[in-house]
């Protein structure tokens, strides 16, 4: 599946160190919830901010039919700490494994998600 990522990014001359490489978790994040859900992105925003002290990032991918799932790193926290998920702006929640990658990971986590506010759905009726 084809998508493009859209990037902003808003710096000061000095950069702190990503916890991970946001960049390569974005793609991945964006080619597993595709491949997984079977659902094209209608658009994926990386927005970064760079200052001294941090480096924040936002990853949205908007998922027709589906929602947008969204995935935050502050850098001044480990990987581990500094990573925030979401499904349509609820906290999803996730754990670490050693196996994959973290874009993979968040991925599933979102897939995982999806399908659990699905099958509350349907017993609603």
């Amino acid at each position: 599946m084809k998508f493009q990522i859209h990037t902003a990014i808003g710096h000061s001359p000095t950069l702190a160190p990503a916890p991970l490489d946001t960049h390569q978790a974005a793609r991945e994040f964006t080619a597993t919830l595709a491949q997984l859900l079977q659902v094209e992105p209608a658009r994926v925003i990386h927005d970064e901010y760079r200052a001294a002290e941090y480096v924040w990032t936002n990853v949205t991918v908007c998922l027709p039919t589906i929602g947008e799932a969204v995935f935050s790193v502050d850098s001044r926290k480990t990987a581990r700490e500094g990573v925030r998920l979401y499904l349509d702006n609820k906290a999803v929640p996730f754990t670490w494994t050693d196996s994959g990658s973290a874009g993979q990971t968040l991925a599933g986590a979102i897939v995982a998600a999806v399908r659990e506010r699905d099958a509350r759905a349907a017993r609603r009726g």
